[in-house]
């Protein structure tokens, strides 16, 4: 065997398909990572400089990644100590742009500000479709329509207070089916 240059080892089936697993997560992921560091930098030129290393530590460190687990959330404490390394270095030149106590307050609550629309758009389509035709009814009218409820009332033969109460535990579904929706398409790979 010839010494000073190694060969490299086969990737095995497992390490292809997690390799293709965060690649996948990676990419789905990405306009969601955009959001969160552009948070965190706001008015920063060096936010996509920042998140190009995001990309790169999260990719040097994907073996560190346990597949069926919360990429999201991975991603975003990457994302996260990068920024603050970023934070360090500009204040170490003299640039402050964002106190790190704020930072972190903003950090801490912009996962779920940025939960990513596209698919929550997409749980509440999927959640609509299974509700009941005069359920459907009474959503759009109540928020597709500038008409008051008392109007859908009289056609229906129901009163407000009822359809009021009807709304309430219709959103009150729709949330948890969105939310329900949202946490099987975070499962998958």
């Amino acid at each position: 065997m010839a010494v000073g240059h190694a060969q490299p080892e086969p990737m095995s089936a497992s390490d292809h398909n997690d390799t293709a697993s965060v690649v996948s997560l990676l990419t789905k992921h990405q306009p969601d990572l955009w959001a969160y560091v552009i948070t965190l930098m706001p008015g920063d030129p060096d936010a996509a400089d920042v998140l190009q290393k995001v990309n790169l530590v999260l990719w040097t460190k994907r073996g560190t990644f346990k597949p069926g687990t919360n990429f999201r959330a991975w991603a975003f404490s990457v994302a996260r100590f990068e920024v603050l390394a970023h934070l360090k270095k500009r204040k170490r030149e003299g640039l402050v742009l964002l106190d790190e106590e704020l930072l972190d307050t903003i950090a801490d609550e912009a996962p779920d500000a940025l939960a990513p629309g596209d698919a929550k758009l997409a749980a509440l389509e999927h959640c609509l479709q299974k509700i009941r035709p005069q359920d459907r009814a009474l959503l759009d009218h109540r928020y597709m329509s500038n008409r008051g409820l008392s109007e859908f009332a009289e056609r229906v033969g129901r009163s407000v207070s009822a359809l009021s109460v009807t709304l309430h535990r219709l959103r009150a579904g729709l949330r948890q089916c969105v939310k329900e929706r949202l946490r099987e398409e975070e499962a998958l790979p």
